[in-house]
């Protein structure tokens, strides 16, 4: 596999070369390689998130959603709100 590199991105990745512009060159790697990822000369680097980074960004949403269905129920009963609760009200 080639990888068309651009300003130290991969901006392709073909089976073989063609012709590019200047700016641009090709470097031999492996299936793994895909747009996107970053290239320092020597090694690709991922732009996916790992597993913990997903697993983090889950967890903040799910914390988000519980404080937004309690401020709606605490809204309904006429309870004030915490903090947290009153953050997640877009006005």
């Amino acid at each position: 596999m080639k990888a068309l590199i651009l300003n130290n991105k991969v901006v392709d990745v073909k089976e073989n070369e063609f012709e590019v512009a200047p700016t641009m060159f090709w470097v031999d790697c492996d299936d793994t390689v895909k747009t996107g990822f970053t290239y320092d000369g020597s090694t690709f680097t991922s732009n996916e998130p790992t597993a913990e980074e997903i697993a983090e960004a889950q967890a903040k949403r799910k914390v988000f959603a519980d404080l937004r269905v309690s401020a709606k129920e605490k809204l309904i009963a006429g309870e004030p709100l915490t903090k947290e609760e009153a953050d997640t009200i877009a006005l």
